[in-house]
Order: structure tokens, then sequence, then C-alpha cells
């Protein structure tokens, strides 16, 4: 467990401050007064002429390795095998992979090779022995661009090969690029058919190295910036200047300053005396602000409500450990509350605070030995573990901690209900970065969350093909929204005695989605889970309201999300509807399924209560999936009862189903509510329904769901 510590405790900047500057001071004043006169005199001028012979031996191992590429690109495009594999028909990837893609591996004297057609877009490359899928020269930055605009008709003149230098997006690189073609005689292809090989080598600290031990530079090294007087500038060939090469200056004057060793020796026993007390006064204030530095850091990993470590302290953990270079397999817990939520908005967040204590508590019992445990924020909590049975132990810990939450969960007088979707994902930190396994496990989480919460899933491919879908479809929807490609359709609702058309049920359509039109099956729930859900609830009540308005003599049903229900705003934002399109509240109706109200009663009983007092009606949607009761559906005293249609439907053929509507009838008449049947597909179904006493109708045998041009027609021919 972390211990927050108060920042009290580090050091004052102003004195930490005070002590260096005094001691460096004093350094300074020494070493300028007497190195100035003894050392610089002797060495200034040897140290010059130093310098200058670096600058040329730098210069020379950057047109070394030039040179290098270009010799590549000769002995690789010049090759009678190669124009057999690249040129048409067929483009060989294989021999391409295996000749030129797998040499990163064998001899790393590139990382890069790729095959450019005649308008010089890539039609094949590998990068590190990877599969390149770029087809533009956007890679390749300024520098290959240059060269091609430059030298292009000398590259199709099958003589010539350029190398020069450039930066891609992997860094700064030496760059070559040649015809491919014949070693002997000239190229046989129809009419401009030209491919190009590109060979890259990117610079990195070994071949700085390297090249620093053929040429005898010391500690020669790459910076994007101009750090050192002893450097050069690294141009690309477009005349970009791409960075610096710096280099340790050998500064042989100290070989020359050895005669007069004896006024040296004294400057250097002052000058280290000074550096001494230097390094001992900086020391005592270092080791202080370490000290608080160290502090702060275990306050700024620590969550500060439940004192788990936090998210930065659970990935710089991973981090380390990939650093490390432990082949161990790592598992992942993602842990997202269901229903957190609603518990702040209910009871407040002091309750909430308290849950999110009393959890971490429980959680961090439960968490096996080796496993650290974090709140990632809100309502998440993350476990990792490690080690060959770390997948077992933690799915071991994500069950314990399903049958912990199964139970209610006290806190002073109160029950609370509250549940758990978790996602697992493993892996070793060489297959993947810390990140990426975050990012499994919580695409797993969210899996667990859309399928019904309450429940483990363990992440494989097809889940994220799944949730790139999703995300897909969620810009989708936003995209939509803003150009307007939803639509509200209405199916009608007939009184069961007189068959006249008394209501309409609104439902939202996407018509106009570019990539083909959707069901609301397929994008209603991925509005849910992204918060869409409220923007475009919004809509379909608005335009409902706007397009029912004119015709008095119809209601209107809505059907409203859980996502919408739970929005403490809700209420507010129908009264602000139903007043700017003018419609009567009495005329609408709220349609809310059983799930959501069972799974938070006190929020859901205020809500309706407060819709009612609009003036509007509310109706219990999907009847006879759920659990309810009697005494249930007197606490909520509804209006109206929607018999699913899994029930309805099923009249023609179960005299059970009969006998379940017609005391469901019974029932709502006795509290006072109406009864609409859904589903009714066929002439049988509605007469037994009529029968059972059901109030209004509504199916494909009436009508499917139209736009409201249709609507107005249909209710002039047939049911007016």
């Amino acid at each position: 467990m972390y211990n927050p510590l108060s920042w009290r405790n580090i050091p004052s900047a102003k004195t930490l401050f005070v002590m260096i500057f005094m001691a460096g001071i004093g350094l300074v004043v020494s070493v300028v007064a007497l190195l100035y006169l003894s050392l610089h005199l002797i060495s200034t001028k040897t140290n010059e002429i130093d310098e200058h012979r670096s600058a040329l031996s730098v210069q020379g191992a950057i047109q070394t390795s030039a040179n290098r590429v270009w010799s590549l690109v000769i002995d690789n495009a010049v090759w009678d095998d190669a124009v057999r594999e690249v040129y048409p028909p067929v483009l060989n990837t294989d021999w391409l992979y295996n000749t030129w893609g797998a040499g990163f591996k064998i001899n790393n004297l590139y990382d890069g090779t790729f095959v450019l057609d005649e308008h010089f877009h890539v039609m094949w490359g590998s990068f590190k022995s990877q599969p390149f899928k770029e087809t533009n020269l956007d890679f390749f930055g300024y520098g290959l661009k240059a060269l091609i605009r430059e030298n292009a008709k000398a590259l199709q003149a099958e003589t010539t090969i350029y190398a020069g230098i450039t930066r891609t997006r992997q860094g700064v690189a030496f760059v070559g690029i040649g015809l491919i073609r014949p070693m002997v005689g000239r190229l046989q292809v129809k009419n401009d058919v030209r491919r190009y090989l590109v060979i890259t080598r990117h610079i990195n600290p070994q071949i700085l190295s390297d090249l620093g031990n053929t040429f005898q530079i010391e500690n020669l090294h790459f910076t994007r910036d101009h750090t050192s007087e002893s450097s050069i500038p690294l141009k690309s060939s477009a005349g970009e200047i791409l960075g610096y090469l710096n280099w340790q200056p050998q500064r042989p004057g100290a070989q020359a300053a050895s005669a007069a060793s004896n006024q040296i020796t004294q400057i250097v026993v002052l000058a280290s005396a000074l550096i001494l007390l230097f390094i001992l006064v900086s020391s005592v204030g270092l080791y202080k602000l370490a000290r608080g530095e160290s502090q702060a850091r275990r306050v700024a990993r620590t969550d500060w409500l439940s004192h788990l470590p936090n998210r930065r302290a659970l990935i710089e953990e991973l981090e380390r450990v990939s650093l490390r270079g432990d082949i161990d397999v790592k598992t992942v817990v993602f842990i997202d509350l269901d229903g957190f939520k609603d518990v702040n908005d209910i009871y407040g967040h002091d309750v909430g605070d308290e849950l999110i204590i009393l959890l971490a508590k429980a959680l961090r019992e439960r968490v096996p030995q080796g496993g650290m445990l974090a709140r990632m924020g809100g309502d998440e909590f993350a476990m990792t573990i490690g080690g060959d049975h770390s997948q077992a132990q933690a799915l071991t810990f994500a069950n314990d901690v399903l049958a912990f939450l199964d139970a209610p969960v006290r806190i002073g007088e109160r029950t609370i209900h509250i549940s758990a979707s978790i996602g697992l994902a493993s892996g070793t930190l060489i297959d993947c970065t810390s990140s990426e396994l975050f990012r499994r496990a919580d695409i797993a989480m969210y899996h667990s969350k859309i399928t019904g919460k309450g429940r483990i899933t363990q992440y494989d491919a097809e889940l994220n093909s799944a949730r790139e879908r999703q995300l897909a479809i969620e810009n989708e929807i936003r995209d939509g929204m803003e150009r307007d490609e939803f639509d509200v359709w209405y199916q009608p609702i007939i009184d069961a005695r007189s068959q006249k058309m008394t209501s309409v049920e609104a439902l939202v359509r996407w018509p106009r989605r570019p990539a083909g039109e959707l069901t609301p099956d397929e994008f209603i729930s991925i509005a849910e889970t992204s918060g869409l859900i409220y923007s475009l609830g919004q809509f379909v009540l608005r335009r409902a309201c706007h397009d029912l308005e004119p015709f008095s003599d119809l209601k209107l049903s809505v059907n409203i999300s859980p996502a919408q229900f739970r929005d403490p705003e809700f209420e507010e934002k129908v009264a602000k509807v139903i007043e700017m399109t003018r419609f009567p509240a009495n005329r609408l109706q709220l349609e809310v399924t059983e799930t959501y109200v069972l799974e938070n009663p006190e929020r859901a009983r205020a809500a309706i209560a407060n819709l009612k007092a609009l003036g509007t009606a509310v109706a219990l949607d999907d009847f006879g999936t759920g659990y309810s009761s009697i005494g249930y559906l007197r606490r909520f005293n509804f209006d109206t009862i929607k018999i699913d249609k899994s029930l309805a439907g099923l009249v023609d053929n179960d005299e059970q189903a009969i006998a379940l509507v017609s005391g469901t009838v019974r029932i709502a008449s006795a509290l006072g509510m109406a009864v609409v049947a859904e589903g009714v597909e066929n002439e049988k179904q509605m007469k037994l329904l009529r029968l059972a006493g059901c109030d209004q109708l509504q199916g494909f045998w009436f009508s499917r769901p139209m736009p409201i041009e249709a609507i107005i027609e249909l209710r002039k021919v047939r049911y007016c």
C-alpha cells in the first residue's frame, strides 16, 4: 500500500538554488582564473587543429555511409534474378521477402527495402522484416522525394544510382534508389514500365559507434538540435537540416600542457579541492531533493481515495518489467463497475466514495500472491499478475470478484446492488506493449458490458475486430447526426375494438448512411454504450413531436433508452421538447423497458413521477420478458403495459400463452392500466388478442413502420 506524504517534506527550492549557486560561483571563478591562463594558452591552437580534422573525418564518415547504401543498391538492383521477379506479369512477393525483406535480420546492412513502379509508387516493401503497407512516398520524407524529382530522367536511363539522406517517419536514414535492370544488356520491357529499388538504413547509436571506431571519432552521436560546438549539420538531399552529428573532441592540447606539469599540478590540486567542495555541497542538496521527489512520486502514483496504486503506477510497473526483458506471461484483469453512476446520482458522491473504499478493500483481499491491484479512475480497477499460471490466477480472482458482488453491499443503512463487467488479456511484454495489453483487456471488458454485464470475457482477435467495427459505427453515428442521415418512422397502434388507428410508435431509422442502411438492432446498443443515445434519443423525440403535432386525434409513443432514463436531467429535457414543439403532453407516452426499472427502482420511480407530473403517460415496454410482479406494477403506477411479441406472438399455437395474456389483461384492468399487444402478424392472433381483452394492437398485420407521409396516407385510406 502506498502512504501519501506531505509536500512540506520537500526542501525549499530557493535554499537548494542558493547552495548550488554559491558552490558553482566558486568553481567557475577558480577554473576561469587558474585554467584559462595556463591550459587555454597552451592548448587552444592545438585543439582548433584537432577539431578541424575531426570535422573532416565526420564528413567522410557520412559520405562513406551514403556510398555503402549506394553500393547496396547496385548489388541488388543490377541483377538478372531481380528483373525476372519484379517486372510484369507478376511481382513475386515471396521472393522479394526471402531475398530482401529477410536480409534485415541476417546481416543488418539495411533496415528497409522497397520496390517502386514507374510512377514512384510503392508496390512492395519490407521494413525491419515487417510488411510495408503504404503506397505513397510520405513515409520516406523530403530527401528521397528530392532525389527522385531532381534525377527522374537519369533514373529511367538504366545507368545511374543515387544515394542521399532523408528523414523518414522512423528517423534519419541513408537512402538509395536505382532502376532494377539486368547485369548485361538493356532492360526488355514494354513502354515506360520501370521498377526501382529503394534501400534505407536508419541512423542508430550502433551505426554511429561503428563509424566513430572506424574514423577514430570519440562519442559520435546524433541530436536534433545544435547542442555542441563540436558538431556539423546533417542535411537531407532536399537541403533541410535534419540534425547534428556531435562528437567528443580529443583536445590534444592537454598533451602539450604536460610540459608545464608543475604549474598544472598545482592547478589540478586547487581545482580538485574546489570540485570536491562543490560535490559535497551539491550532494547535500541533491540528497534532500531526491528524498522529497521520492515522496512526491509516491503521492503521484497513489489514488487518493482508495489508497491503491493508480493507473500511472500500474503502467510504470509493467513498463519497468518490459525494459527488464521479462519474458513471463502477464495477465491484466480490467474491472468496470456496472451501475456505479446510478449510485452517485441516487445516493450522492459521498456514498459513491464510500462504495469505492469498501470495494477497494474487498478487491485487495482477493489479489493473488504477486499481483498488483490499482484503481484506474472513476469506477474502474485493474489487476496485473505474471508467471506461467497468471491466466488461471487472474480468472480465479475475477470469479471471486463477481461472487463477492453477487451479494448486496451494505453502506450504513443502505443496501446497494452492484455488479461488474470484467475483461482479461494475457501476453508477454515482448509480444505486445503494456498499453496494448491494457487495450485488449479493456476491449474484453467492453464486450462483457454490452453482452449483459456481470460477466467475464477473455480477449481474442475476434473481439478486437468487433470492437473496431463498433468504433467505426460509433463515429458514423456521430457524423450521421451532423449530416442529417437519420429519420423517424412510425408504426400504427390500432384500437382493438374499433380497428382505428389511435396512436403511433416512433422508431428511428438510418436510411442515408453512406455505407448502407443499418437496422436499429445494429446501432442502438452502440449508441447507448458510447453515450450518443442522449442526442439520438432527443432527436427522435423532437422529430416525432414535430411530425405528429398537427394530428390532434393521434397519440404518440416514444421508446426511451435505459441510458436516457438514467440521465438525471431527462425529465427536464422532455419538458423542453414539449415546449419547443408545442406538442400536448397528454398525447405523449414514453416507453421504458422492464430491465432498467428493476435494476434502478428508486431512480425509476422518481423519473416516472416527474414525467407524469408533466402530463405525459408512461408505458412498461417488453412486458413478459422479465420478472414483473403485481406489487411491482402497483409501485410504479404505469399507464400502459405493452405485452412483448415473444409472448403475444404465441397465442395462435400455445394455450398457455393465451392464458398468460388473459391474466395480464385482468391484472392491468384491476390496476387501471391499458394493455397493448405487440407483434401481431396474422388475423388469428389479432382475433385471439381481442378476445383476451387487449385494448390496443400493434404489428405487421396492420402495418410495418413507415415514414410520416405514408402514415398520413394510410390513415386516410384504411384507419379513419
